[in-house]
């Protein structure tokens, strides 16, 4: 190898360095910035997710690529049925085969122009059901709720588990005290009977302060001198006394026993018994102002179609988060023991810096690969639940619901009712899982070379 060949490897390495560091130091002057001050605070709350969404858009077109780049060639095949997935449901109403030419006002998955029971034919690739309703338009508007659905249970799994495992293990083992504030009567008796008296004047104060930030947030630092004088007018004459708390890892722990005790179903079934069907509400939760998008009918479009989801992704959110709050809390554990924490801590760096800065940057490969492995789990939920009836209400197709229904009646003389959305499902489902599994292998130092 000659020379010249040498420097210009050292040229390009040094570059790729500089590279990282440069972006290095733009994430930390992002984390201190977000911390430091509301207005921060939101700016890099709307930037993370402007870029995770960018980002999600690009890993979805590069992934089939990258996996097949790594030789994953299953995990390849993973994402180029999750691409197909995504592209279907964002051009649903332009895929659909329905004729709606002739009939104003109407959308092609509610109606039923064709005669009942048509076999596959090259008129009707999957067939027509018992109303007469065509299968294909029906499977490509079903993967609508299936991409969102996917997503964001994924989405919001990924917030819920990460926010209970890393405040759990962060936090573990460190006792921590709260200067509990209360009328002196109570303050003064003996033993732990203070502590109980007290402890509503303490919420009470506790939730005064949080009130009191809100606002602070609301007004974008613009009351912040106003609200300390409020803050210490309201505090400064009031008698506290200090007391320890037990174990924040320990107390939030019991709490996902108890969370993981309720047998999923049941839990899944009381949640959307409690919510109903929504579509309207907060942003589609069956409960609240009208606020956000609201479900119509007649909504096509993948982003029309969001309202109608939310209260399943709540709720499949609710029930996978418990368990994979515990493995991020393990990953949280393992990374809190490392030097470069103990450095930055005897640094001075904030318990928050910490935990954005270099906590969660290392937890990041665990967070992925349960998101990848919880994209098939969240798909198959929502058909379990559509199948039985409490998924989203029709006349808004899902696989699930076609699956189930008149398709148990007639799918052993029309084989079609049954096969067609339950290829859909068991096809989207195996390539998630496949993808899951080449990005653990990819991801995890363990498994990388197996």
């Amino acid at each position: 190898m000659s020379e010249s060949t040498v420097l210009d490897e050292v040229v390009v390495i040094q570059s790729r360095e500089s590279f990282a560091d440069r972006a290095r130091s733009m994430i930390e002057s992002l984390i201190d910035r977000s911390l430091e001050s509301p207005i921060g605070f939101i700016s890099a709350l709307a930037a993370m997710i402007v870029a995770g969404s960018i980002g999600f858009l690009i890993a979805v077109v590069i992934m089939p690529w990258w996996m097949y780049r790594r030789r994953k060639y299953l995990g390849a095949f993973g994402g180029v049925i999750l691409l197909a997935c995504v592209l279907v449901a964002f051009f649903a109403p332009w895929i659909q085969t329905t004729d709606t030419s002739g009939l104003r006002n109407v959308v092609p998955y509610a109606i039923a122009p064709y005669d009942r029971f048509i076999a596959p034919t090259w008129d009707h690739v999957l067939g027509t059901d018992n109303l007469g309703r065509d299968y294909t338009t029906r499977i490509v508007y079903g993967a609508e709720v299936t991409v969102l659905v996917g997503i964001g249970t994924v989405l919001v799994t990924a917030f819920l588990a990460t926010a209970i495992g890393l405040v759990s293990g962060y936090f573990a083992g460190a006792g921590i005290g709260w200067q509990m504030r209360g009328p002196p009567l109570l303050l003064g008796l003996p033993g732990p009977l203070w502590w109980f008296a007290a402890l509503p004047f303490a919420l009470a104060f506790l939730a005064a302060q949080l009130a009191l930030r809100l606002v602070n947030i609301a007004t974008l630092g613009l009351l912040q001198e106003q609200i300390d004088r409020l803050s210490d007018s309201l505090l400064g004459q009031i008698p506290s006394r200090r007391s320890p708390l037990p174990d924040i890892d320990l107390a939030i722990q019991r709490v996902v026993d108890v969370w993981n005790a309720f047998p999923a179903i049941f839990l899944i079934l009381g949640i959307i018994a409690v919510l109903g069907s929504g579509g309207d509400g907060f942003f589609g939760l069956g409960r609240g102002p009208n606020i956000g998008p609201q479900a119509g009918f007649g909504d096509e479009w993948l982003w029309e179609v969001f309202p109608r989801t939310t209260v399943v992704i709540v709720t499949l959110a609710v029930v996978l988060a418990a368990g994979n709050s515990r493995i991020v809390r393990g990953a949280v554990l393992s990374t809190r023991a490392a030097q470069y924490v103990e450095a930055a801590r005897a640094l001075g760096a904030s318990n928050a810096r910490i935990m954005v800065a270099h906590i969660i940057p290392n937890v990041m490969a665990t967070i992925i690969i349960l998101s990848s492995i919880n994209l098939g789990v969240a798909v198959l939920a929502e058909a379990a639940i559509s199948f039985l009836g409490f998924g989203i209400p029709p006349p808004f197709p899902t696989w699930g619901r076609d699956a189930g229904g008149l398709a148990l009646t007639y799918g052993a003389q029309y084989w079609w009712m049954a096969v067609v959305p339950g290829a859909a499902i068991a096809i989207a489902v195996f390539g998630f899982n496949m993808m899951g599994d080449a990005l653990r292998d990819i991801l995890d130092p363990r498994l990388r070379g197996t």
